[in-house]
């Protein structure tokens, strides 16, 4: 979206929060206490966790980097039968991401190893509120064709939440709206939102307006 210079990092902040949801299909190893497991699904949900150390395992890319480093680092996951595992991969546009942790400074029979590998491609991504209306498989139930005097009016358009967050942070980022509380967010978003002729409740605005903030200072803080 123009004016947000890495889109990517508004759109992980707000998977590790919940604030937006995802599904994918994916594929799941890990070994710990002496185990093996593992899980292959198609489009299922993306808990947050995983999101959340895709983010772990970028931040601590960053830290380790040098001067002319990438930041890419490989992992040996020996009782996986992996080797040379990038830490972590999140291509952003072509919606897929994966990443790779094994216990540091400990072998692999000692109890407290792990070894953990998580892979997931063609990705969707939206407004956890929209999860109930996008899965809905349920037929729609039959109803007599409407006469001449219905009310055409109709259920008002839901707000594009997702879209609505992106243009708040790309102001944030230009530097031309720097809120100092959630209440500040929630007059801008409505305020973007009444141009759309959308007018969610109040108590909903709040609820993305304080993600949207604690995404802000979580920035801020990092």
């Amino acid at each position: 979206m123009e004016g947000v210079r890495r889109p990517q990092d508004v759109i992980l902040t707000l998977l590790c929060q919940g604030a937006l949801i995802a599904r994918g299909d994916y594929r799941w190893r890990k070994y710990q206490d002496f185990e093996h497991f593992q899980n292959e699904v198609h489009c299922d949900p993306i808990k947050s966790r995983h999101w959340q150390q895709l983010a772990d395992s970028i931040q601590e890319g960053k830290r380790g980097s040098g001067w002319g480093s990438t930041g890419e680092t490989t992992l040996q996951l020996s009782e996986l039968g992996m080797t040379d595992c990038p830490s972590h991969e999140w291509e952003y546009g072509s919606c897929r991401f994966s990443y790779a942790v094994v216990t540091d400074k400990l072998a692999p029979w000692d109890d407290d190893y792990m070894e953990e590998w998580f892979s997931a491609w063609d990705i969707d991504v939206w407004p956890n509120d929209l999860e109930p209306t996008i899965w809905d498989d349920r037929p729609e139930p039959e109803t007599a064709p409407p006469t001449p005097n219905t009310n055409k009016g109709g259920r008002p358009p839901a707000a594009d939440w997702e879209l609505a967050a992106l243009e708040i942070a790309g102001r944030y980022y230009r530097g031309d709206f720097k809120p100092q509380t959630i209440a500040d967010v929630g007059r801008e978003l409505a305020l973007w939102l009444g141009k759309q002729d959308l007018h969610p409740s109040d108590s909903v605005v709040r609820i993305h307006a304080k993600r949207i903030f604690d995404a802000f200072q979580a920035w801020e803080q990092g």
